[in-house]
C-alpha cells in the first residue's frame, strides 16, 4: 500500500496511480491494479476519473507541475552561476522518484489520443525543458558558456539525469550525487584532460 496515505479518496487514487504508472508504465497498469492499491472497488475509480487515460493524464500533469516548480525554485535559489544551477537541479532530480522521462515520452505518451499526446508534449516542454533551456540561455548571455542551441543542452542534461537512475543501479557505480557531478563537469568542462 501507500507510505503516506492521503485522506481524500481522489488524492489516494492519484498517489497510487502515480506510483504504479511509474513502476509499470501506462500500458501495463490496469484500473483494477490501482483500485487494489487504494483499497477500493474498481467501479469507484470511475466516479473520480472516467478512464484510465484521463487518470494517467491527471497524474502526469501533476508530476510535471511538481517538477516545474521544483526546477524553477532550484535554479532561482542557486543564483546566476550555471554550474551551481545544474547542481541544484541534479539535487532536485535525485530527491524525487525517477521521472523516467524518455520512457514516458517514447513508450507511454504515444499510446494516448492525439489530443492528449499534444497536451502532454507541451506540458513536458514547459515544465521540464523550459526551466533548463532558460538557464542555458541566461548563461550564454552572461558569457558563461559558448553558443549551443539551448534546447539541445536542456535535452542532453535531462537525458543524463534520466540515465543516472539506471546507471546508479549498476554494480560498482558511484552514488547519484557523484554521477551528477561528473555529468555536470563533462557538460561544462568537456572530456579533454585538464
Amino acid at each position: 500500500m501507500l507510505d503516506q496515505v492521503p485522506l481524500d479518496p481522489r488524492e489516494r487514487i492519484l498517489a497510487a496511480a502515480e506510483t504504479l504508472f511509474r513502476q509499470g508504465g501506462y500500458s501495463n497498469v490496469t484500473m483494477r491494479d490501482i483500485a487494489e492499491e487504494v483499497g477500493i472497488r474498481q467501479a469507484s475509480l470511475y466516479y473520480h476519473f472516467p478512464s484510465k487515460e484521463q487518470l494517467f493524464i491527471t497524474v502526469t500533469e501533476q508530476v510535471f507541475a511538481r517538477h516545474r516548480n521544483g526546477l524553477q525554485q532550484a535554479i532561482h535559489e542557486a543564483g546566476s552561476d550555471l554550474r551551481g544551477q545544474l547542481h541544484a537541479v541534479s539535487r532536485w532530480f535525485i530527491s524525487q522518484p525517477p521521472l523516467n522521462f524518455l520512457s514516458l515520452m517514447h513508450t507511454d505518451v504515444p499510446t494516448l489520443s492525439e489530443e492528449h499526446i499534444q497536451r502532454l508534449s507541451l506540458i513536458a516542454q514547459e515544465s521540464v525543458f523550459d526551466p533548463l533551456r532558460l538557464a542555458f540561455i541566461a548563461a550564454q548571455e552572461q558569457g558563461q558558456i559558448r553558443e549551443v542551441k539551448p534546447t539541445i543542452l536542456a535535452g542532453l542534461f535531462l537525458s543524463a539525469m534520466d540515465g543516472m537512475n539506471f546507471a546508479s543501479t549498476l554494480p560498482g557505480t558511484s552514488p547519484k550525487d557523484v554521477i551528477a557531478s561528473e555529468v555536470i563537469s563533462v557538460l561544462l568542462d568537456g572530456l579533454q584532460p585538464q
